[in-house]
């Protein structure tokens, strides 16, 4: 059976909304939107614009994705590729307090995919900034990548051999852009094992590439008559998210009740290459810790090999398993749920510079473009946190009310706070006065399953 856990307010709230009679009260009246005009209004990105949460993407989590909410404020038609529960794949779900986390076995299905047009929400998980261009085949790209949502989101090339090529079909008035994220993110997840730049593969995007796709995208989407408005948004900074600030610092501390001092990790993506991390390392975040590696925890200082075994995962070559996992340069922590220091500054360059270049074309298409600094505010929650009507969200994983229980992706309520900010945005460069809303009354999105 499973338990929703949702704020008393927002049920009570809920309640009275479906009992009052508002038939004699007046219509509510149209935001103005200043110089922007939502008439059509289509979003561009990855799963940060899709909605995604806790791991999948599901019609709950979708219809709370920021697009939709602006959507919602400005009273405009927004479709979305609706994906029936439990998601693709099955989401993450709560199992228990202590926390168990357990992906959900079933699948969804896409709700609306006959729908006779692109979808206002452009969303693709997993997309880099090359995907927004690319006109692969949907369906070989899916397969390709091992990514299913090309092929569910964008469906045919009919609509528009590319996601761009799409969005410029709805002939939009309003545009969203949010993308980069993946040519960082998806070098750091790896544990710096892989990465998106063309060269290597090992790395994240690289400067010129990523200055070259970034202006041909500009250029495709910028209307010269001036009446298309875009909102586009920069690249928050890794190391502010749950996937790398949990497992270290809990770890530091059971070493420390323990008497151990340090732990060993491969620091080479082939060979036997090793660093070392002190507690004090893990603790304050000079070496990171990845999320999905929290389960090999349990293996630490074991001399079986238990870990490899138990995951069907082939020994490499050079480890030695009766050396104890994890504290000897014989049979190191693994190199994929670890970031070391040289990676971390790898990392922040990325994001740093590819965000120059983001702010660099935004300030280039000044008239009708406006930026939207998502990294500044991720700091400033990253930093002690921050109270937004009346709940305190910091970055602390499920506790902290910001991130899903992917330690990536926002909540339902990280998702209204960032359509706020586009907002916010949008207002102070357009001159409009779209309302925020009311993050409180979003729903909280942690689930129970029993």
């Amino acid at each position: 059976m499973k338990k929703i856990i949702t704020l008393f307010a927002l049920s009570t709230l809920l309640f009275f909304v479906a009992c009052e009679d508002r038939s004699d009260l007046t219509a509510p009246t149209a935001p103005n939107t200043g110089d922007a005009d939502f008439t059509r209004f289509v979003s561009i990105g990855n799963s940060l614009t899709a909605g995604y949460q806790s791991g999948s993407l599901y019609e709950s989590s979708q219809v709370y994705s920021f697009g939709k909410i602006i959507a919602d404020q400005v009273g405009t038609t927004y479709e979305q590729p609706l994906i029936s529960e439990p998601g693709i794949p099955g989401k993450l779900e709560l199992h228990d307090l202590t926390p168990t986390i357990i992906a959900n076995s079933e699948l969804g299905s896409l709700l609306n995919s006959t729908y006779a047009a692109p979808y206002n929400n452009l969303g693709v998980p997993g997309a880099i900034l090359y995907d927004l261009i690319d006109e692969t085949g949907f369906t070989a790209k899916s397969a390709a990548r091992e990514n299913p949502y090309f092929s569910i989101v964008l469906r045919d090339a009919a609509f528009g051999a590319s996601i761009v090529k799409q969005a410029l079909n709805l002939q939009p008035t309003f545009i969203t852009l949010w993308i980069g994220n993946n040519d960082v993110l998806g070098y750091a997840t790896s544990g710096g094992t892989t990465g998106t730049d063309p060269a290597t593969g090992k790395l994240p995007t690289d400067v010129p590439t990523f200055t070259y796709l970034y202006n041909q995208v500009a250029l495709a989407l910028t209307d010269t008559t001036g009446h298309r408005k875009i909102a586009v948004a920069n690249i928050p900074d890794v190391q502010n998210i749950p996937f790398f600030t949990t497992v270290g610092p809990k770890l530091s501390a059971s070493l420390e009740a323990m008497g151990v001092p340090a732990m060993v990790y491969q620091s080479t993506h082939t060979g036997m290459g090793f660093g070392v991390a002190t507690t004090a390392d893990l603790k304050n975040g000079n070496v990171l810790l990845t999320l999905t590696g929290s389960g090999a925890t349990a293996y630490l200082g074991d001399r079986s090999g238990a870990y490899y075994a138990m995951n069907n995962i082939a020994v490499p070559t050079g480890v030695v398993t009766d050396s104890a996992f994890g504290f000897s340069p014989y049979n190191p922590w693994p190199d994929k749920f670890t970031l070391e220091p040289a990676e971390i500054t790898i990392a922040q360059a990325a994001t740093t510079n590819l965000n120059k270049v983001i702010s660099d074309v935004a300030t280039a298409n000044t008239k009708t473009w406006v930026l939207v600094d998502i990294n500044s505010f991720f700091d400033d929650v990253a930093d002690g946190g921050i109270m937004i009507d009346g709940i305190n969200f910091t970055t602390s994983f499920i506790l902290g009310n910001t991130f899903s229980l992917d330690g990536v992706h926002p909540t339902t309520r990280g998702y209204a706070i960032i359509a706020n900010e586009f907002i916010s945005a949008i207002n102070g460069k357009f001159k409009s006065s779209i309302s925020k809303v009311n993050v409180s009354s979003y729903p909280a999105s942690i689930s129970l399953n029993n």
